[in-house]
């Protein structure tokens, strides 16, 4: 089923809105990726940044302290020749003493000749933790890193060599807490100034996201704004709009286009076919109101007609009254579509209107019918509209009811709604028909239906049911029967906005 150009339009609408209004809409999803990207890049950077300085502060201590111990053995090679060995150690170790560094010789007769860091007045190693970092060390060359009472330590030893002997074992140990206290000062730092940096650029990529995203935001509401009726004469523009957002304003102006031809023409259509329909209806029915008053006096005078020649009469009388009956069908459809069909509705009792209906139909069809209320049951509606409802809903259950079964029409009302039941017991409806039966000129299966149709007493109930603010459905299943029902407003304040809808319909086209 093709939809008309104002169903697409506000479909369109509704995806773009819903689009840009979701949670998780294209600028939050910018914002977020493109903030995720950057918090991984400044991170990485960070980390990297902070591994490579703390590498380079741990190469350059290890370096001075292999230094020191080489230049410590040529002192002590120097002194020697001028001095005793114990004297030259110590002498030694005093030319090479520094801040946060501890230096101790163990000679070979397990002596352990210490010299303390120059800075006595900060807070310095005692003699048993150095004396446990001493007895950690192995006899190696290359500076090792040690963490102990929660201080950072970097510490070597090796054999300490005059002349080519042996005469103990140098131990260098150089305090890097103070370094290590900076460091994870300055890496809080730079990581507070990248947290600081990262909130100002996701604040920049959301307003810079909202500023490019501004067009299409224009767009969905230069939409909403367009009617059917400005198909024609509306073109969206969106000055300074990136390109991929003009291609879609020129392609969406390019549909409007194309809508307004094809509203246009199925307005012409729609309209010719009205035409069409209410003129031969105008002039079929006023000849074929004459044939049947000609008819009827025939009948009426005819005496001296025989038993065939009034059958035959009587038989063009029937069909005259179905032709004409089926024309005021589609004059009615007719006038709904345009919106001029009108309804006055008023309050009364619907036990009354359906008694007399009940009356009518069994008088004319020769079919029993039985209603069943408990109670006096109101209704707001138009007496004359409800009253063709319920003709052609008793009148439809007949055609499929059986012979001897009756059609039962049961009233009650549920809180601000009567509703009306027509029941037979005929053959039942298919479930994939059920939702096609209200349409005009469908009719379910030719072989169920014995005295024929048009396909239009349904049609109309659906209509009239509507234009008065209510609504019809129906309840079937094969071989067990049918339940047409109609719901109407008991109130005014109750009335369905399909009604309103109709009647705003109307004001607009009159």
């Amino acid at each position: 089923m093709r939809l008309s150009p104002s169903v697409q339009i506000q479909a369109i609408h509704s995806r773009l809105a819903k689009k840009l209004a979701q949670p998780r809409s294209l600028q939050l999803t910018l914002t977020l990726r493109i903030a995720a990207i950057i918090t991984a890049g400044l991170s990485t950077v960070t980390l990297w940044t902070c591994w490579k300085t703390q590498d380079i502060l741990t190469a350059s201590h290890k370096q001075t302290l292999q230094e020191t111990a080489k230049r410590i053995e040529e002192d002590v090679v120097l002194y020697r020749e001028m001095f005793p060995l114990e004297e030259s150690i110590q002498k030694a170790l005093k030319n090479r003493a520094a801040n946060n560094l501890w230096i101790g010789v163990k000679r070979r007769d397990e002596k352990l000749v210490v010299k303390e860091p120059l800075d006595l007045q900060k807070p310095q190693l005692d003699a048993l933790l150095f004396q446990r970092l001493v007895n950690r060390l192995a006899i190696s060359s290359m500076p090792q890193t040690y963490q102990v009472q929660g201080y950072d330590f970097i510490a070597c030893s090796s054999p300490l060599m005059v002349r080519q002997m042996p005469v103990g074992t140098l131990y260098l140990i150089h305090n890097l807490t103070e370094d290590q206290t900076k460091f994870d000062q300055l890496t809080h730092s730079l990581i507070g100034a990248n947290l600081t940096a990262l909130i100002l650029l996701i604040v920049l990529i959301a307003y810079e996201a909202r500023r490019l995203l501004r067009p299409l935001r224009q767009v969905s509401q230069m939409t909403q704004a367009i009617s059917v009726e400005d198909l024609g004469e509306q073109s969206i523009m969106v000055p300074r709009a990136p390109q991929e957002v003009q291609e879609l304003v020129n392609t969406f102006n390019m549909l409007l286009h194309r809508l307004s031809e094809a509203w246009q023409q199925q307005r012409a259509a729609a309209e010719q076919q009205r035409q069409f329909v209410s003129n031969v209806s105008h002039e079929l029915r006023t000849p074929l109101t004459i044939v049947r008053g000609y008819l009827d006096s025939l009948r009426r005078r005819g005496q001296n007609l025989t038993d065939s020649q009034q059958e035959a009469l009587s038989i063009a009388s029937s069909e005259t009254d179905h032709t004409i009956r089926i024309l005021k069908d589609l004059l009615d459809l007719a006038r709904a579509d345009d919106g001029y069909m009108t309804y006055q509705p008023e309050l009364f009792v619907l036990n009354d209107i359906v008694a007399d209906v009940t009356k009518l139909v069994e008088q004319v069809n020769h079919h029993t019918v039985t209603l069943k209320a408990s109670e006096l049951v109101p209704v707001y509606a138009d007496p004359h509209r409800l009253k063709q409802v319920l003709i052609n809903l008793v009148e439809n259950s007949i055609k499929y009811a059986s012979l001897d079964s009756p059609v039962t029409i049961r009233l009650e009302q549920q809180q601000l709604y009567a509703l009306i039941h027509v029941c037979d017991r005929g053959p039942g409806i298919a479930l994939k028909h059920q939702s096609r039966i209200f349409e005009r000129f469908y009719r379910v299966d030719e072989s169920r239906n014995r005295s024929g149709g048009t396909g239009l007493g349904l049609a109309l109930v659906k209509t009239f049911v509507e234009g008065m603010g209510g609504t019809v459905a129906v309840q079937s299943a094969p071989n067990e029967g049918s339940t047409f029902t109609v719901s109407l407003p008991t109130t005014p304040k109750s009335v369905n906005v399909s009604s309103l809808k109709n009647s705003q319909k109307r004001e607009n086209l009159e």
